[in-house]
């Protein structure tokens, strides 16, 4: 998607009660605006499955542009408000340094022989606790992070491992495991994702602020209000559909090393990228029920 589709996208923006939602304020958002991009996204091309890695039909990011002003107008009715659910929140902060010894031993656990992701022990993160879910590490350069993990076994349908491209959290795989739970009680209290950038380098996280797993949801079961889809769906649904893809807009946030986001990682499309980057990172991942702010710094 070219600068000007993405500009159209944007310009057609518009917030509902499924809209993913920046937990900050406007003030912290132009702030910060350098670490901000957005882009749009592409089914993958037969090119880049043959030769790019990605999974067939994986949604694969575009290039992403500068948050002018005139972007950034478009992006801020996404600021969540006082009554917005954490669940569709994705917030910015930072870990204490009394984490220290935290990080370091969870960091630790994910590097065992046995250790199965999603699957850790359980940390105290301040007032809050978190399961640890892994530790990621990305090379500089690639375009998305999220590979079939070979360590679990219900992830590993191809014999080679596939970049996953963007998607739902434990919800990809043919077998649709994942959180599937009543679609209020995602919002309200499911599982979100700390990720938190042990470095060297800095990281991006792209997620789409209007194709959250509710959206697809009211698109291919309107008026069900047990339904979560899954990524598999929305790959189904794109191709059916394709000028939905169109209309997608992801925003893209640099993580700088010691930086964390809190991500609905079940609702909100989305996927790591080191794009540009000329250092890995690695990340260490926590999932717990944490309340909007749990970790802000603004």
């Amino acid at each position: 998607m070219g600068t000007g589709s993405v500009d159209a996208a944007l310009a057609a923006l518009h917030v509902d009660d499924s809209s993913i939602r920046l937990d900050c304020s406007g003030g912290w958002l132009r702030m910060h605006r350098h670490r901000l991009s957005v882009c749009g996204v592409h089914v993958a091309t037969p090119e880049e499955v043959a030769h790019g890695g990605f999974a067939e039909h994986a949604i694969v990011p575009d290039a992403p542009v500068p948050l002018t002003t005139g972007r950034l107008e478009c992006v801020t009715p996404f600021l969540a408000a006082p009554g917005t659910p954490a669940g569709l929140c994705v917030g910015f902060g930072r870990l204490n340094r009394s984490h220290h010894r935290v990080v370091t031993a969870a960091s630790e656990e994910a590097t065992k022989p046995d250790f199965v992701p999603h699957y850790g022990s359980r940390y105290a993160l301040g007032p809050h606790s978190g399961r640890l879910v892994d530790v990621l590490t990305a090379r500089g350069g690639t375009r998305t992070t999220t590979v079939m993990d070979p360590r679990i076994e219900r992830y590993s349908e191809p014999a080679v491992a596939r970049w996953v491209g963007m998607h739902y959290d434990n919800a990809w795989t043919s077998q649709g495991e994942g959180e599937r739970y009543p679609r209020s009680v995602r919002v309200a209290c499911a599982d979100r994702r700390v990720i938190h950038n042990l470095g060297p380098g800095a990281r991006s996280l792209i997620f789409s602020l209007n194709m959250s797993a509710l959206h697809l949801s009211d698109k291919v079961s309107p008026g069900d209000s047990t339904n979560i889809p899954s990524t598999k769906q929305l790959r189904e649904f794109l191709i059916e559909h394709p000028a939905e893809v169109s209309k997608i807009v992801c925003v893209v946030w640099t993580i700088e090393v010691g930086d964390l986001v809190v991500l609905p990682a079940g609702l909100a499309l989305h996927d790591g990228s080191m794009e540009g980057r000329r250092h890995s990172s690695s990340a260490l991942v926590f999932a717990g029920t944490f309340p909007r702010g749990a970790f802000s710094r603004t």
